[in-house]
């Protein structure tokens, strides 16, 4: 993964380019459409890259002050993986803790 700019929230991985100030996921120039908590997650995960981010820590980043279940985590991770294609898989399960994203 390169990062364009530390200042300007621009990361570029494969095909994707991800502003975390216009909030978008671009595919080679076009929009991915995805929820806003999709991109939330997302960029928890970009800006954490190469390093495991524990479930406990992406709920309270993602859904600050709110209980959510696990499961809503894990359809955000799924519609990510979706989105982002099966090859290669950027993010990474880490059983029973969280995860990964690499790029």
């Amino acid at each position: 993964m390169s990062m364009i700019s530390g200042l300007s929230g621009v990361y570029e991985f494969g095909p994707f380019r991800l502003d975390t100030r216009e909030r978008v996921l671009l595919r080679a120039g076009e929009l991915v459409p995805l929820t806003p908590k999709a991109i939330d997650t997302l960029v928890a995960l970009v800006q954490h890259n190469g390093r495991v981010v524990e479930k406990d820590e992406l709920l309270k980043e993602v859904w600050p002050g709110t209980f959510v279940e696990e499961a809503t985590l894990a359809q955000n991770i799924f519609t990510l993986r979706k989105a982002l294609g099966k090859e290669p898989s950027y993010i990474e399960t880490i059983p029973r803790r969280g995860y990964r994203f690499s790029a």
